[in-house]
Protein backbone atom coordinates (compact mmCIF):
# COMPACT_ATOMS: atom_id res chain seq x y z
CA UNK A 1 0.00 0.00 0.00
CA UNK A 2 1.53 3.70 -1.16
CA UNK A 3 0.27 6.37 0.67
CA UNK A 4 0.84 10.34 -1.01
CA UNK A 5 1.32 13.57 0.94
CA UNK A 6 1.63 16.67 -0.11
CA UNK A 7 3.51 19.86 1.32
CA UNK A 8 5.28 22.88 1.03
CA UNK A 9 8.66 22.08 2.83
CA UNK A 10 9.59 18.51 3.31
CA UNK A 11 12.49 18.18 6.35
CA UNK A 12 14.48 15.05 6.08
CA UNK A 13 16.23 14.29 9.27
CA UNK A 14 15.28 15.33 12.75
CA UNK A 15 18.77 16.86 14.52
CA UNK A 16 19.13 20.22 15.60
CA UNK A 17 19.12 20.89 12.10
CA UNK A 18 16.26 19.53 10.76
CA UNK A 19 13.95 20.39 13.81
CA UNK A 20 14.55 24.24 13.57
CA UNK A 21 13.94 24.08 9.71
CA UNK A 22 10.69 22.43 10.64
CA UNK A 23 10.38 24.81 13.70
CA UNK A 24 11.27 28.02 11.70
CA UNK A 25 8.66 26.55 8.32
CA UNK A 26 5.80 26.14 10.71
CA UNK A 27 6.56 30.02 12.53
CA UNK A 28 6.57 31.43 8.63
CA UNK A 29 3.31 29.83 7.91
CA UNK A 30 4.31 26.93 5.70
CA UNK A 31 3.30 23.91 5.69
CA UNK A 32 6.14 21.53 6.20
CA UNK A 33 6.38 17.91 7.13
CA UNK A 34 9.30 16.62 8.79
CA UNK A 35 10.71 12.68 8.14
CA UNK A 36 13.11 11.09 10.89
CA UNK A 37 14.84 7.80 10.04
CA UNK A 38 15.36 7.21 13.62
CA UNK A 39 12.92 9.08 17.17
CA UNK A 40 13.25 13.10 17.01
CA UNK A 41 15.60 14.27 19.36
CA UNK A 42 16.57 10.50 20.39
CA UNK A 43 18.86 9.51 17.95
CA UNK A 44 21.06 10.92 14.55
CA UNK A 45 23.94 12.68 15.44
CA UNK A 46 23.10 16.15 17.75
CA UNK A 47 22.45 14.28 20.54
CA UNK A 48 26.40 13.56 20.99
CA UNK A 49 27.40 16.99 20.74
CA UNK A 50 28.93 17.45 24.51
CA UNK A 51 29.93 21.16 24.22
CA UNK A 52 28.76 24.73 22.89
CA UNK A 53 31.80 26.57 21.39
CA UNK A 54 31.80 30.07 22.79
CA UNK A 55 35.65 31.21 22.23
CA UNK A 56 34.87 34.26 24.91
CA UNK A 57 36.90 37.32 24.59
CA UNK A 58 38.99 38.61 27.48
CA UNK A 59 36.33 41.65 27.81
CA UNK A 60 32.76 41.05 28.31
CA UNK A 61 30.80 42.05 25.85
CA UNK A 62 33.61 42.46 22.99
CA UNK A 63 32.01 40.50 20.48
CA UNK A 64 34.35 41.68 17.00
CA UNK A 65 36.80 39.34 19.32
CA UNK A 66 34.61 36.86 19.67
CA UNK A 67 33.82 36.42 16.21
CA UNK A 68 37.35 36.61 15.44
CA UNK A 69 38.90 33.73 18.02
CA UNK A 70 35.97 31.54 16.63
CA UNK A 71 36.97 32.08 13.13
CA UNK A 72 40.71 31.25 13.59
CA UNK A 73 38.92 28.12 15.43
CA UNK A 74 36.68 27.14 12.28
CA UNK A 75 40.11 27.10 9.69
CA UNK A 76 41.79 24.99 11.68
CA UNK A 77 38.83 22.84 12.54
CA UNK A 78 37.73 23.12 8.55
CA UNK A 79 40.97 22.19 7.68
CA UNK A 80 40.98 25.65 5.58
CA UNK A 81 38.73 23.98 3.53
CA UNK A 82 36.05 26.34 4.80
CA UNK A 83 33.59 28.81 2.92
CA UNK A 84 34.54 32.12 4.94
CA UNK A 85 31.62 34.06 4.33
CA UNK A 86 29.67 30.97 5.05
CA UNK A 87 31.17 30.78 8.42
CA UNK A 88 31.42 34.83 9.22
CA UNK A 89 27.72 34.70 9.31
CA UNK A 90 27.11 31.89 11.50
CA UNK A 91 29.75 32.60 13.58
CA UNK A 92 27.92 36.08 14.14
CA UNK A 93 24.25 34.19 14.45
CA UNK A 94 26.59 32.26 16.80
CA UNK A 95 27.52 34.98 19.38
CA UNK A 96 24.68 37.11 19.12
CA UNK A 97 21.40 35.16 18.47
CA UNK A 98 22.68 31.05 19.77
CA UNK A 99 22.75 31.57 23.14
CA UNK A 100 19.64 33.67 23.84
CA UNK A 101 17.66 31.40 21.45
CA UNK A 102 18.92 28.40 23.74
CA UNK A 103 17.59 30.14 27.37
CA UNK A 104 14.34 31.26 25.31
CA UNK A 105 13.89 27.45 24.66
CA UNK A 106 14.14 27.20 28.40
CA UNK A 107 17.56 25.33 28.60
CA UNK A 108 19.84 25.77 31.32
CA UNK A 109 23.51 27.25 30.67
CA UNK A 110 25.63 26.85 33.44
CA UNK A 111 26.56 30.57 34.44
CA UNK A 112 28.57 31.82 37.63
CA UNK A 113 27.72 34.02 40.66
CA UNK A 114 28.16 37.48 38.43
CA UNK A 115 25.56 35.82 35.30
CA UNK A 116 28.57 35.46 33.10
CA UNK A 117 28.47 32.07 30.77
CA UNK A 118 30.89 29.29 32.87
CA UNK A 119 33.57 28.49 30.14
CA UNK A 120 36.70 26.99 30.64
CA UNK A 121 39.87 28.33 31.97
CA UNK A 122 42.14 29.52 30.72
CA UNK A 123 40.76 29.46 27.23
CA UNK A 124 37.47 30.20 27.44
CA UNK A 125 36.18 28.46 24.57
CA UNK A 126 33.34 26.14 25.12
CA UNK A 127 29.96 26.15 27.29
CA UNK A 128 27.83 23.53 28.39
CA UNK A 129 23.74 23.00 29.21
CA UNK A 130 23.98 21.98 31.53
CA UNK A 131 27.32 19.57 31.72
CA UNK A 132 30.16 18.81 29.40
CA UNK A 133 28.52 15.92 27.89
CA UNK A 134 24.94 16.64 27.50
CA UNK A 135 24.88 19.67 25.32
CA UNK A 136 23.48 17.34 22.55
CA UNK A 137 20.82 15.65 24.29
CA UNK A 138 19.70 18.73 26.43
CA UNK A 139 18.77 20.29 23.09
CA UNK A 140 17.02 17.79 21.22
CA UNK A 141 14.48 16.62 24.37
CA UNK A 142 13.50 21.06 24.11
CA UNK A 143 13.28 20.64 20.04
CA UNK A 144 11.44 17.67 20.42
CA UNK A 145 8.75 19.06 22.74
CA UNK A 146 8.71 22.37 20.51
CA UNK A 147 8.00 20.05 17.40
CA UNK A 148 5.14 18.67 19.34
CA UNK A 149 3.76 21.51 21.26
CA UNK A 150 3.36 22.87 17.38
CA UNK A 151 1.64 20.01 15.99
CA UNK A 152 4.41 19.69 12.76
CA UNK A 153 3.84 16.85 11.06
CA UNK A 154 6.41 14.55 11.41
CA UNK A 155 6.83 11.00 10.61
CA UNK A 156 9.23 8.97 12.98
CA UNK A 157 11.10 5.56 12.05
CA UNK A 158 10.95 6.38 8.55
CA UNK A 159 13.55 6.87 6.24
CA UNK A 160 13.81 8.38 2.39
CA UNK A 161 15.05 5.97 0.00
CA UNK A 162 15.13 8.33 -3.16
CA UNK A 163 14.52 11.99 -4.04
CA UNK A 164 12.29 12.34 -6.67
CA UNK A 165 12.85 14.73 -9.63
CA UNK A 166 11.00 16.45 -12.82
CA UNK A 167 13.21 18.37 -15.02
CA UNK A 168 16.18 18.46 -13.00
CA UNK A 169 14.12 19.73 -10.11
CA UNK A 170 13.70 17.77 -6.56
CA UNK A 171 9.93 17.26 -6.46
CA UNK A 172 9.50 15.35 -3.59
CA UNK A 173 11.07 11.72 -2.30
CA UNK A 174 9.96 8.19 -2.11
CA UNK A 175 9.98 7.11 1.56
CA UNK A 176 9.44 3.82 3.89
CA UNK A 177 7.81 3.94 7.12
CA UNK A 178 9.36 0.58 8.90
CA UNK A 179 7.78 0.86 12.20
CA UNK A 180 4.02 0.46 10.56
CA UNK A 181 5.58 -0.78 7.05
CA UNK A 182 3.99 1.80 5.05
CA UNK A 183 5.26 3.26 1.77
CA UNK A 184 4.99 7.19 1.03
CA UNK A 185 5.58 8.95 -2.01
CA UNK A 186 5.53 12.60 -1.06
CA UNK A 187 5.16 15.58 -3.09
CA UNK A 188 6.92 18.91 -1.91
CA UNK A 189 7.63 22.35 -3.35
CA UNK A 190 11.21 22.05 -1.74
CA UNK A 191 13.56 19.76 0.16
CA UNK A 192 15.71 20.13 3.00
CA UNK A 193 18.33 17.53 3.36
CA UNK A 194 19.30 17.56 6.96
CA UNK A 195 20.32 14.03 7.65
CA UNK A 196 23.60 14.77 9.59
CA UNK A 197 26.91 12.78 9.49
CA UNK A 198 27.63 9.84 8.09
CA UNK A 199 30.04 8.21 10.04
CA UNK A 200 28.64 4.95 11.52
CA UNK A 201 30.59 3.37 8.47
CA UNK A 202 33.14 1.43 10.09
CA UNK A 203 33.32 -0.70 13.01
CA UNK A 204 33.76 2.17 16.05
CA UNK A 205 31.77 5.37 15.49
CA UNK A 206 30.24 8.09 17.66
CA UNK A 207 27.26 7.73 15.23
CA UNK A 208 23.73 5.95 16.04
CA UNK A 209 22.14 3.08 13.85
CA UNK A 210 21.11 5.84 11.48
CA UNK A 211 24.16 7.01 10.23
CA UNK A 212 24.78 4.67 6.84
CA UNK A 213 25.31 7.83 4.99
CA UNK A 214 21.78 8.23 3.16
CA UNK A 215 22.20 11.75 3.14
CA UNK A 216 25.15 11.96 0.67
CA UNK A 217 23.67 9.00 -1.78
CA UNK A 218 20.32 10.19 -1.74
CA UNK A 219 22.04 13.78 -3.20
CA UNK A 220 24.56 12.14 -5.20
CA UNK A 221 22.27 9.61 -6.58
CA UNK A 222 19.78 12.66 -7.56
CA UNK A 223 22.70 14.59 -9.63
CA UNK A 224 23.96 17.01 -6.59
CA UNK A 225 27.79 17.51 -6.41
CA UNK A 226 29.57 15.83 -3.01
CA UNK A 227 32.65 17.73 -1.41
CA UNK A 228 35.70 16.44 -0.01
CA UNK A 229 34.18 13.34 1.28
CA UNK A 230 37.62 11.96 2.47
CA UNK A 231 37.67 14.34 4.84
CA UNK A 232 36.93 11.72 8.18
CA UNK A 233 37.53 13.47 11.61
CA UNK A 234 38.23 10.89 14.57
CA UNK A 235 37.95 10.95 18.19
CA UNK A 236 40.96 9.01 19.84
CA UNK A 237 39.36 9.10 23.36
CA UNK A 238 36.12 7.57 23.13
CA UNK A 239 35.45 4.42 25.90
CA UNK A 240 36.85 1.16 24.11
CA UNK A 241 34.24 -0.87 26.18
CA UNK A 242 31.70 -1.91 26.57
CA UNK A 243 30.63 -2.05 22.90
CA UNK A 244 27.30 -0.37 23.36
CA UNK A 245 29.20 2.64 25.16
CA UNK A 246 31.90 3.18 22.52
CA UNK A 247 30.32 6.79 21.34
CA UNK A 248 31.25 8.01 25.11
CA UNK A 249 33.62 10.47 24.77
CA UNK A 250 36.11 11.79 27.46
CA UNK A 251 37.13 14.70 25.98
CA UNK A 252 40.83 16.18 25.35
CA UNK A 253 39.48 19.78 25.20
CA UNK A 254 39.96 22.26 28.30
CA UNK A 255 37.82 21.01 30.96
CA UNK A 256 35.15 23.30 33.00
CA UNK A 257 35.93 24.79 35.72
CA UNK A 258 39.77 23.78 35.81
CA UNK A 259 42.93 24.62 34.33
CA UNK A 260 43.38 20.89 33.92
CA UNK A 261 42.75 18.68 30.37
CA UNK A 262 42.24 14.77 30.85
CA UNK A 263 45.76 12.70 29.96
CA UNK A 264 46.48 9.93 27.96
CA UNK A 265 48.58 6.97 28.90
CA UNK A 266 49.83 3.58 27.19
CA UNK A 267 49.41 0.20 28.10
CA UNK A 268 53.05 0.64 29.90
CA UNK A 269 51.97 3.17 32.03
CA UNK A 270 53.72 6.04 30.47
CA UNK A 271 51.34 9.61 29.57
CA UNK A 272 51.70 10.40 26.03
CA UNK A 273 49.37 12.89 25.84
CA UNK A 274 47.70 15.91 27.56
CA UNK A 275 46.15 18.71 26.09
CA UNK A 276 48.11 21.18 28.11
CA UNK A 277 51.56 20.34 26.40
CA UNK A 278 49.53 22.66 23.46
CA UNK A 279 47.46 25.29 25.37
CA UNK A 280 47.17 27.07 22.16
CA UNK A 281 45.03 24.35 20.95
CA UNK A 282 41.45 23.94 22.29
CA UNK A 283 40.32 20.74 20.30
CA UNK A 284 43.46 19.03 19.80
CA UNK A 285 42.24 15.69 17.95
CA UNK A 286 44.44 15.86 15.28
CA UNK A 287 47.65 16.13 17.49
CA UNK A 288 46.25 13.24 19.80
CA UNK A 289 45.87 11.29 16.55
CA UNK A 290 49.93 11.99 15.38
CA UNK A 291 50.66 10.90 19.18
CA UNK A 292 48.70 7.38 19.15
CA UNK A 293 50.52 6.14 16.06
CA UNK A 294 53.71 7.00 17.90
CA UNK A 295 52.81 4.43 20.12
CA UNK A 296 50.79 2.35 18.28
CA UNK A 297 54.34 1.86 16.11
CA UNK A 298 56.25 1.52 19.15
CA UNK A 299 53.80 -1.48 20.46
CA UNK A 300 52.22 0.35 23.40
CA UNK A 301 48.97 0.80 22.01
CA UNK A 302 46.43 -0.45 19.43
CA UNK A 303 43.96 2.20 17.55
CA UNK A 304 40.83 -0.35 18.79
CA UNK A 305 42.35 -0.27 22.79
CA UNK A 306 45.42 -0.63 25.11
CA UNK A 307 45.13 3.07 25.95
CA UNK A 308 43.42 4.88 28.63
CA UNK A 309 42.55 8.54 29.86
CA UNK A 310 43.49 9.39 32.94
CA UNK A 311 41.53 12.36 35.29
CA UNK A 312 43.78 11.64 38.43
CA UNK A 313 44.87 15.15 38.28
CA UNK A 314 41.96 17.24 38.08
CA UNK A 315 40.04 18.72 41.13
CA UNK A 316 37.29 16.31 42.53
CA UNK A 317 34.50 19.10 42.13
CA UNK A 318 34.92 19.60 38.80
CA UNK A 319 34.18 15.61 38.41
CA UNK A 320 31.43 15.81 40.22
CA UNK A 321 29.87 19.09 39.12
CA UNK A 322 30.66 19.76 35.67
CA UNK A 323 31.60 16.24 34.04
CA UNK A 324 28.70 13.66 32.96
CA UNK A 325 31.28 11.59 31.96
CA UNK A 326 32.22 10.80 36.09
CA UNK A 327 28.75 8.86 36.23
CA UNK A 328 29.74 5.91 33.72
CA UNK A 329 32.95 5.65 35.58
CA UNK A 330 30.87 4.80 38.56
CA UNK A 331 28.14 2.41 36.54
CA UNK A 332 31.54 0.65 36.16
CA UNK A 333 33.01 -0.06 39.68
CA UNK A 334 35.78 3.19 38.71
CA UNK A 335 36.49 5.26 40.57
CA UNK A 336 37.48 8.44 38.22
CA UNK A 337 40.52 10.16 40.51
CA UNK A 338 42.02 6.94 40.44
CA UNK A 339 41.30 4.48 37.49
CA UNK A 340 41.26 5.07 33.91
CA UNK A 341 39.21 4.25 30.86
CA UNK A 342 40.95 1.96 28.83
CA UNK A 343 40.13 3.54 25.26
CA UNK A 344 39.45 3.10 21.16
CA UNK A 345 39.84 5.04 17.99
CA UNK A 346 35.97 5.87 16.86
CA UNK A 347 35.03 7.39 13.13
CA UNK A 348 33.40 10.98 14.11
CA UNK A 349 32.18 13.94 12.15
CA UNK A 350 33.02 14.52 8.10
CA UNK A 351 34.33 17.76 7.27
CA UNK A 352 32.87 16.63 3.22
CA UNK A 353 29.66 15.89 2.16
CA UNK A 354 27.19 17.73 -0.25
CA UNK A 355 28.55 21.08 -2.12
CA UNK A 356 26.07 24.08 -1.51
CA UNK A 357 25.45 27.42 -1.69
CA UNK A 358 26.37 29.21 1.77
CA UNK A 359 24.67 32.00 1.01
CA UNK A 360 21.41 30.15 0.78
CA UNK A 361 22.01 26.34 1.60
CA UNK A 362 21.03 25.18 -1.77
CA UNK A 363 22.70 22.49 -3.69
CA UNK A 364 23.08 22.51 -7.13
CA UNK A 365 20.03 20.59 -7.98
CA UNK A 366 16.97 23.35 -7.62
CA UNK A 367 14.36 22.49 -5.00
CA UNK A 368 17.26 20.66 -2.61
CA UNK A 369 18.58 22.66 0.04
CA UNK A 370 21.13 20.74 2.95
CA UNK A 371 21.60 21.99 6.78
CA UNK A 372 23.62 20.77 9.17
CA UNK A 373 26.66 18.20 9.02
CA UNK A 374 25.52 16.67 5.62
CA UNK A 375 26.78 19.87 3.88
CA UNK A 376 30.27 20.18 3.15
CA UNK A 377 30.67 23.82 4.86
CA UNK A 378 31.48 22.86 8.10
CA UNK A 379 32.54 20.10 10.05
CA UNK A 380 29.50 20.04 12.62
CA UNK A 381 28.14 21.91 15.75
CA UNK A 382 25.17 22.95 17.25
CA UNK A 383 25.27 26.80 16.50
CA UNK A 384 26.10 25.86 12.71
CA UNK A 385 23.41 23.06 12.39
CA UNK A 386 20.66 25.40 13.93
CA UNK A 387 21.79 28.41 11.44
CA UNK A 388 21.14 26.31 8.42
CA UNK A 389 18.01 24.79 9.13
CA UNK A 390 17.01 28.43 10.16
CA UNK A 391 18.34 30.09 6.86
CA UNK A 392 17.26 27.16 4.08
CA UNK A 393 13.91 27.44 5.57
CA UNK A 394 14.24 31.54 4.90
CA UNK A 395 15.44 31.53 1.84
CA UNK A 396 12.97 28.72 0.32
CA UNK A 397 10.20 30.92 1.54
CA UNK A 398 11.14 33.80 -0.77
CA UNK A 399 10.22 31.58 -3.51
CA UNK A 400 8.02 29.39 -2.38
CA UNK A 401 4.95 31.34 -4.00
CA UNK A 402 6.46 30.71 -7.88
CA UNK A 403 6.50 27.22 -7.25
CA UNK A 404 3.60 24.38 -7.58
CA UNK A 405 3.63 20.29 -6.96
CA UNK A 406 5.14 18.90 -9.76
CA UNK A 407 4.80 15.16 -10.61
CA UNK A 408 8.14 12.93 -11.11
CA UNK A 409 9.48 12.00 -14.13
CA UNK A 410 7.01 8.96 -15.32
CA UNK A 411 7.77 5.86 -13.63
CA UNK A 412 10.88 6.73 -11.16
CA UNK A 413 8.21 6.43 -8.00
CA UNK A 414 7.05 3.25 -9.66
CA UNK A 415 10.46 2.08 -9.96
CA UNK A 416 11.77 3.13 -5.86
CA UNK A 417 8.76 1.34 -4.66
CA UNK A 418 9.19 -1.77 -7.05
CA UNK A 419 13.04 -1.96 -5.61
CA UNK A 420 11.79 -1.31 -1.81
CA UNK A 421 9.24 -4.11 -2.25
CA UNK A 422 11.95 -6.62 -3.89
CA UNK A 423 14.30 -6.00 -0.75
CA UNK A 424 11.26 -8.17 1.24
CA UNK A 425 12.01 -11.25 0.75
CA UNK A 426 12.89 -13.84 3.12
CA UNK A 427 15.53 -16.10 0.94
CA UNK A 428 17.47 -17.32 0.51
CA UNK A 429 16.30 -19.33 3.58
CA UNK A 430 19.59 -19.71 5.35
CA UNK A 431 21.05 -15.89 3.54
CA UNK A 432 22.84 -13.40 5.57
CA UNK A 433 20.84 -11.00 7.44
CA UNK A 434 21.44 -7.12 6.76
CA UNK A 435 23.03 -6.38 9.89
CA UNK A 436 25.64 -9.27 9.16
CA UNK A 437 26.18 -7.42 5.60
CA UNK A 438 26.34 -4.49 7.41
CA UNK A 439 28.77 -5.97 9.66
CA UNK A 440 31.37 -6.88 7.00
CA UNK A 441 31.20 -3.49 5.56
CA UNK A 442 32.44 -1.71 8.65
CA UNK A 443 34.84 -4.17 9.21
CA UNK A 444 36.67 -3.68 5.70
CA UNK A 445 36.21 0.36 6.38
CA UNK A 446 37.79 -0.39 9.76
CA UNK A 447 40.78 -2.55 8.44
CA UNK A 448 41.08 -0.48 5.24
CA UNK A 449 40.37 3.16 5.80
CA UNK A 450 41.44 3.92 8.80
CA UNK A 451 43.18 7.10 9.91
CA UNK A 452 46.99 5.67 8.48
CA UNK A 453 45.98 4.80 4.80
CA UNK A 454 47.71 4.09 1.25
CA UNK A 455 47.25 3.67 -2.47
CA UNK A 456 47.85 0.24 -1.31
CA UNK A 457 45.30 -0.07 1.64
CA UNK A 458 42.61 2.42 -0.04
CA UNK A 459 42.72 -0.54 -3.24
CA UNK A 460 42.76 -3.27 -1.32
CA UNK A 461 39.50 -1.89 0.38
CA UNK A 462 37.68 -1.27 -3.00
CA UNK A 463 38.28 -5.04 -3.64
CA UNK A 464 36.65 -5.96 -0.68
CA UNK A 465 33.83 -3.92 -1.12
CA UNK A 466 33.60 -5.92 -4.71
CA UNK A 467 33.20 -9.08 -2.80
CA UNK A 468 30.30 -7.97 -0.48
CA UNK A 469 28.55 -6.90 -3.99
CA UNK A 470 29.64 -10.00 -5.22
CA UNK A 471 29.40 -12.74 -2.70
CA UNK A 472 27.18 -11.38 0.32
CA UNK A 473 24.56 -9.47 -1.52
CA UNK A 474 23.02 -12.33 -3.56
CA UNK A 475 22.91 -14.25 -0.10
CA UNK A 476 20.52 -11.40 1.72
CA UNK A 477 17.21 -11.98 3.14
CA UNK A 478 15.47 -10.36 5.36
CA UNK A 479 14.39 -12.31 9.02
CA UNK A 480 10.71 -12.37 9.03
CA UNK A 481 7.91 -11.35 7.16
CA UNK A 482 6.16 -9.06 9.48
CA UNK A 483 5.88 -5.48 7.81
CA UNK A 484 6.05 -3.77 11.15
CA UNK A 485 9.25 -3.08 12.98
CA UNK A 486 10.80 -4.89 10.50
CA UNK A 487 14.50 -3.51 11.38
CA UNK A 488 16.08 -5.93 8.53
CA UNK A 489 14.24 -4.06 6.01
CA UNK A 490 15.42 -0.72 6.50
CA UNK A 491 18.85 -2.10 7.00
CA UNK A 492 18.93 -3.82 3.37
CA UNK A 493 18.06 -0.50 2.33
CA UNK A 494 21.14 1.14 4.90
CA UNK A 495 23.34 -2.18 3.42
CA UNK A 496 23.22 -0.45 -0.76
CA UNK A 497 23.47 2.77 0.46
CA UNK A 498 26.57 2.04 2.59
CA UNK A 499 28.45 0.55 -0.37
CA UNK A 500 27.65 3.31 -2.67
CA UNK A 501 28.73 5.82 0.13
CA UNK A 502 31.80 3.81 1.17
CA UNK A 503 33.35 3.41 -2.80
CA UNK A 504 32.95 7.32 -3.25
CA UNK A 505 34.54 7.94 0.17
CA UNK A 506 37.82 5.53 -1.13
CA UNK A 507 37.58 7.05 -4.45
CA UNK A 508 37.68 10.70 -2.98
CA UNK A 509 40.98 9.40 -0.63
CA UNK A 510 42.45 8.09 -3.55
CA UNK A 511 42.26 11.43 -5.32
CA UNK A 512 43.73 13.88 -2.98
CA UNK A 513 47.20 12.99 -2.84
CA UNK A 514 48.51 14.56 0.55
CA UNK A 515 47.75 14.57 3.90
CA UNK A 516 45.52 17.06 5.69
CA UNK A 517 44.08 17.18 8.90
CA UNK A 518 42.45 14.03 9.96
CA UNK A 519 42.90 12.90 6.38
CA UNK A 520 46.42 10.99 6.57
CA UNK A 521 47.86 8.59 4.13
CA UNK A 522 51.48 7.29 4.10
CA UNK A 523 52.50 7.70 0.50
CA UNK A 524 51.40 11.44 1.02
CA UNK A 525 52.22 12.23 4.07
CA UNK A 526 52.79 16.00 3.79
CA UNK A 527 50.35 19.01 3.59
CA UNK A 528 50.35 20.29 0.29
CA UNK A 529 49.11 23.94 -0.32
CA UNK A 530 50.70 24.83 -3.31
CA UNK A 531 48.67 21.74 -5.08
CA UNK A 532 46.01 20.71 -3.11
CA UNK A 533 44.96 23.43 -0.98
CA UNK A 534 41.39 22.89 -2.35
CA UNK A 535 38.05 21.21 -2.79
CA UNK A 536 37.60 17.71 -4.55
CA UNK A 537 34.71 17.50 -6.36
CA UNK A 538 32.48 14.78 -7.59
CA UNK A 539 29.09 13.86 -9.72
CA UNK A 540 27.58 11.22 -11.21
CA UNK A 541 28.10 11.39 -15.07
CA UNK A 542 26.66 9.13 -17.69
CA UNK A 543 26.40 6.86 -14.19
CA UNK A 544 30.21 7.29 -13.18
CA UNK A 545 32.04 9.27 -10.53
CA UNK A 546 33.91 12.09 -11.88
CA UNK A 547 36.25 13.79 -9.55
CA UNK A 548 37.92 17.29 -9.84
CA UNK A 549 39.21 19.44 -7.66
CA UNK A 550 38.24 23.75 -7.26
CA UNK A 551 40.09 25.90 -5.74
CA UNK A 552 39.37 26.61 -1.73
Amino acid sequence: MVQHLRTDILVIGGGAAGSRAALEAHDLGLDVLLVVKGLLGKSGCSIFAGSLDYFASEQAGDTAQSIQKTMEFLGKYTHYLGDQEYLLKSTHFHHEEFFPWLEKLGLYILRDEQGAIVTDIPHRTQAWTPKMGMSGATLMNALRKQVLQHQIRLLEETSVTRLLKKNQRVVGAVALDFAQGELYVIRAKAVVLATGHSNYLSRRSTGTREGAANGWVLAYQAGARLQNLEMQWYHVSDVRKPDAWMRLHLYPNPLPGTKERAQLYNSQGEMFFDGNMYPENPVPYITQLKHLVQQVQAGKARFDGGYYTSYKHVEAQVMDKWLHQTEFFRKLGLDPLRDMFENGVTWHMNVGGVHANGETLETDLPGLYVAGSVAALITGGLPNTVYDGMMAVRHIRESLGKLSWEDAEPGSEEAEVRRLIELFTTQPEKGLLPAQVKKQIRDLMWEHMGYVKSEKSIQDGLAALQRVRAESIPKMRLGTHSKCFNMDWIEAVDVFDMLSACELLMRFSLFRKESRGGFYREDYPVTDNVHWLKHVMGCSENSELKLYTTDA
